[in-house]
């Protein structure tokens, strides 16, 4: 018997690389240990971590009953928990009597004899493997070593089994998070050409990763032409060992334009300490960079508002005294000085243009209170129809919601609003003619509409622009100071044309419930 064991063993070893499944490896195994030791039955535990308990993988030679009494065992229960639990063979000649025992299938189907061995590799116990036989048997010394050699061989298989499946999990855990990654994750070897390539490239740059991936493309071809030659000297100094963050450069988009890149370069090392590739993460900044830019250039119009203020501010104090120096030029009784007459008109005109731009400058802090729209816009048109400018050919048509309820609003400025639709209107037909007033509910705003029956406007996109007029004598502020009124209570404005009648703006202020504004107070 001295030849069997020798090839039972080199069986075992030569069978663990050629079966597909750790299962189908433990089972040939088995069948070739009761070949060999010559006894009646034979099974094979795994201890399963999660459960804290041994199963039954594979057996021969047990009954259907005594499958199922044996298809789990804790840890430290009965012998072959003992054997897990501690690491040491026990090999039993009459289980009969045994106090060990605790499974009593073992009993009704006649078992005595009894070998269990565990299952170990790098001091670690894996499970047992275990041999019954029916007669009073005492497993001698050359059978217990070939046990003993088999389950090492199996204990490392199980053990190269369980890391590769760990291995698998973790790969599959950490693909997905590179494959579904929002950041461009890629690798390449040590000529940049890229081995690999997340799916972020096809979302990001328009890009699909497997024709990327061919060899044949490196990552400079992916890099903005104006920025490649900063990518190329941060890679050499990669390539010599430097790990480099923060690297910003542009990749050009399939579909157009380009999308700015951070992105930290790490060296691939092979055992030897030798740089093999790279391996790279490029977080997209484009929006963040956009946003910086936009509040840059909000900072600058900003400051140039500012100084805009401060010179039409220190304008108004030359130009008066210039219009009121004319003024005392002018001689009592004598004839018009048309000349003079011009300079005063046109002085007076850019003392109204920069009054009106300092309005819309520097704008006055608002009260806001809540109040009765409908009073506000009756008011508003009663003070308007007294004004000496108006026609008194003008006519008024006000129709008003009575649903509306009271609005949290600076009356002073929303009133201001009114006034300048009103004379906007009103100079658009320059005689006689009706303006429609309205005020309506609409999706938890109120709308007041103001229409006229001019000419309409020309370019009704860019009314709101400051300085925009088609009058001889406009400034272009009036508009400009109601879109930024409205804007500032949170609400819009819209300007357009009615076939056959003219211009119509429309004031869309929200319905704030509970009585509460976060830019104002409430009377």
């Amino acid at each position: 018997m001295r030849t069997e064991p020798l090839a039972a063993i080199n069986s075992v070893a030569l069978a663990i690389g050629r079966f597909s499944t750790l299962e189908e490896m433990l089972d040939h195994a088995l069948l070739k240990v009761l070949e060999v030791v010559r006894t009646d039955a034979g099974s094979v535990y795994l201890f399963d971590e999660a459960a804290g308990e041994l199963v039954l993988v594979v057996a021969h030679g047990l009954s259907p009953a005594a499958r199922l009494d044996f298809q789990c065992m804790k840890l430290g229960e009965g012998i072959t928990g003992r054997v897990a639990e501690q690491g040491v063979p026990i090999v039993v000649r009459n289980l009969k009597d045994d106090p060990r025992l605790t499974k009593m299938a073992v009993r009704s189907e006649g078992f005595r004899g009894f070998a269990s061995i565990p299952l170990r590799s790098n001091f670690k116990t894996y499970g047992t493997l275990n041999v019954l036989s029916r007669s009073d048997r005492e497993f001698n010394e050359e059978e217990v070593q070939l046990l003993n050699a088999i389950a090492a061989q199996l204990g490392l298989a199980v053990a190269n089994a369980r890391l590769y499946l760990s291995l698998q999990a973790s790969e599959r855990k950490f693909r997905g998070l590179v494959e579904n990654a929002q950041d461009l994750i890629y690798l390449t070897d040590p000529r940049g050409h890229l081995t690999y390539i997340n799916p972020a490239a096809r979302m990001l740059l328009g890009l699909e990763p497997e024709v990327v991936c061919d060899g044949t493309h490196t990552v400079l071809e992916l890099v903005h032409p104006d920025d490649r030659a900063g990518v190329a000297a941060a890679l050499e100094r990669m390539l010599r060992g430097e790990i480099i963050h923060g690297l910003e450069f542009r990749m050009p988009v399939r579909e157009g334009g380009c999308r700015w890149f951070s992105q930290t370069n790490v060296p691939i090392r092979d055992e030897r300490g030798g740089i093999t590739g790279m391996q790279a993460i490029a977080r997209d900044t484009t929006q963040a960079r956009d946003m910086q830019e936009q509040i840059a250039r909000t900072e600058r119009l900003a400051d140039l508002g500012r100084m805009a203020a401060s010179i039409a501010h220190e304008i108004r104090n030359p130009l008066s005294a210039i219009v009121n120096s004319i003024t005392v030029l002018r001689r009592p009784g004598a004839a018009a000085d048309p000349l003079r007459q011009i300079v005063t008109e046109e002085a007076e005109r850019l003392d109204k243009i920069i009054r009106e731009f300092l309005v819309f400058a520097r704008p006055p802090a608002r009260t806001v209170v809540r109040t009765d729209l409908a009073t506000l816009v009756d008011d508003t048109i009663l003070l308007f129809q007294r004004d000496e400018k108006i026609s008194p050919d003008l006519a008024f048509h006000v129709t008003q919601d009575p649903a509306i309820p009271p609005v949290l609003i600076d009356p002073n400025q929303i009133r201001q609003v009114l006034w300048n639709l009103l004379k906007n209107a009103a100079e658009a037909m320059s005689g006689p003619g009706c303006i429609q007033v309205e005020t309506q509910l609409a999706h938890h705003r109120v709308v007041i509409s103001i229409a006229d029956q001019g000419p309409g406007i020309a370019d009704p996109a860019a009314a709101f622009e400051p300085f925009y007029t088609t009058k001889t004598n406009g400034t272009g502020m009036g508009l400009a100071v109601v879109a930024r009124i409205v804007r500032e209570h949170g609400g819009t404005v819209l300007v357009g044309n009615v076939p056959g009648r003219g211009a119509r703006v429309a004031v869309h202020l929200p319905i704030v419930p509970g009585g509460e504004r976060a830019n104002g107070a409430v009377a």
